[in-house]
């Protein structure tokens, strides 16, 4: 969602296209308006990626959609790290998010698909690790 300034002008007179959009974040210096622009001075090096993440639940399989256009399937790296984090990168290193899998997450299960630039990861569930919990007897006088 995006914030419009109100000004004086009327809705008629207002072209909402040519409207320059509010930056919460521009007088702060510890958040930057551009997360890429970050990206860029930290890696000169590297263009960044533009990708979109879906992460996605059915009764029995959680599923990871990274879209990676440009990358072919040698490009794209899955992998799995301690703590159950799993990290899909690129090898020029313009993509890498990280994600921590949920306890209930079959890890040893884990398969990756690519294609049409769209790395697909299903993580099937098992059972969660209940607590062991049980009633503690409360002795006393009435």
């Amino acid at each position: 969602m995006s914030i419009i300034p109100i000004n004086e002008r009327r809705s008629s007179d207002v072209d909402p296209w040519a409207l320059d959009l509010w930056d919460p974040f521009l007088d702060f210096p510890l958040f930057p308006s551009s997360l890429s622009n970050v990206f860029h001075e930290l890696n000169p090096g590297f263009p960044s990626v533009n990708s979109r993440l879906d992460w996605s639940e059915t009764r029995n399989v959680h599923v990871l959609k990274a879209a990676l256009p440009a990358f072919a399937n040698e490009d794209v790296l899955v992998e799995l790290q301690e703590d159950r984090v799993l990290q899909i990168s690129t090898d020029s290193g313009s993509f890498m998010t990280k994600i921590k899998l949920p306890e209930n997450a079959k890890i040893e299960e884990l398969k990756a698909f690519m294609s049409n630039g769209v790395v697909t990861v299903t993580v099937p569930k098992g059972e969660a690790d209940r607590p062991n919990v049980r009633a503690i007897e409360i002795s006393g006088e009435d």
